[in-house]
């Protein structure tokens, strides 16, 4: 599965007297201007931009020139919501912005901006009026559910949103709290080096590795290997691969000794074995932002229908990403227990 490639050409434009004199729309006023689905932008080149309703761009900030490019992270990002004109040169956009940390701070004094990454953005429920000459580049913020067994990758350049700011209320969701590891304190994909995720349906979060425990019990590589494919993202429950083969329905147990059984993972595809052992980690030494959350997840879940169903899908290649599975010469990760289920992480 080929990663998504990231635009990076930002639309320049030469400074320019404003088109126009009255200023930015009141209320009243913005009721009774002609709405339309799209509008022009060229650049210092003569190319033309399109931006319509529901895309998101990035905007000059208030002081700063529009002949220069700058570093993405200078840039305000907003969400088109509306789009109204006085006339052909004078082109209005509500806009739904997404908040800086630091600027999430400046309102919640309680919000730590040590815990988000440089990338990261806040989707606030703040709107303004901005006139479409401020507007640069299309913009991509990736939605990052630090819960979901199921997130998209995206680059450590991208940006990101976890969160939501509802202005009014001062409120900050989903809760911190929700998303962060025991410990209390949120996962910074600019600083934390190794999170080990727990993907139990009861669980689904990730943990510092100075947070987490050693199991008590020794094991070697192999029985390690087979304790990672059993932390099932399917269920709860403490089932080894042997209790999955052993309650297909209409399955009779063999008679005499249980060494006679082969290994039911021999049966299996080693590629998909592989991805499924691996431990499943995010960070700066863990395979970026997401990591490998959903390319881990995804062979253990096959392997976990397959083993309970008697028969693996002939897509499965389709299904999961063994390359991101598998992380490229990175140093293993000591192995630890989820301080939740105990399960091995």
């Amino acid at each position: 599965m080929s990663r998504r490639k990231k635009k990076s050409l930002f639309t320049r434009k030469k400074v320019s007297k404003p088109k126009f004199t009255i200023g930015i729309p009141t209320g009243s006023e913005w009721k009774t201007m002609p709405d339309f689905a799209s509008f022009i932008v060229a650049d210092e080149e003569g190319n033309q931009h399109q931006f319509s309703i529901g895309e998101t761009a990035f905007i000059l900030p208030e002081g700063v020139l529009p002949d220069k490019l700058h570093h993405p992270t200078a840039y305000w990002i907003g969400r088109i919501k509306e789009i109204r004109a006085r006339n052909d040169e004078d082109v209005w956009v509500l806009v739904q912005w997404y908040w800086s940390p630091q600027e999430v701070n400046s309102v919640i004094k309680s919000f730590d901006v040590s815990g988000c990454g440089q990338y990261e953005r806040i989707m606030s429920d703040y709107y303004d009026y901005v006139s479409t000459a401020s507007f640069c580049d299309h913009a991509t913020v990736m939605r990052y559910d630090e819960r979901s067994i199921d997130q998209e990758v995206f680059d450590s350049d991208d940006f990101f949103c976890r969160f939501d700011l509802e202005y009014r209320a001062r409120k900050i969701l989903p809760n911190i709290t929700r998303t962060a590891c025991c410990c209390g304190v949120p996962y910074n994909p600019d600083r934390d080096p190794v999170m080990h995720f727990c993907p139990r349906p009861a669980c689904c979060a990730a943990y510092h590795q100075e947070c987490l425990q050693r199991p008590t019990q020794r094991l070697d590589a192999a029985a390690r290997a087979r304790k990672f494919i059993e932390s099932w993202p399917d269920t709860d429950e403490q089932l080894s691969i042997e209790d999955l083969v052993g309650s297909r329905p209409g399955r009779k147990r063999r008679k005499g000794p249980e060494s006679s059984i082969s290994d039911p993972l021999e049966a299996l595809p080693g590629e998909l074995v592989k991805a499924a052992q691996q431990q499943i980690v995010k960070g700066v030494q863990a395979g970026g932002v997401v990591g490998n959350v959903k390319a881990v997840v995804a062979a253990r879940q096959l392997i976990y229908r397959s083993l309970l169903d008697g028969s693996l899908p002939t897509d499965w290649e389709d299904k999961v990403d063994i390359e991101a599975a598998i992380p490229p010469k990175r140093k293993s990760s000591p192995v630890f227990v989820c301080p939740q289920c105990q399960s091995l992480i």
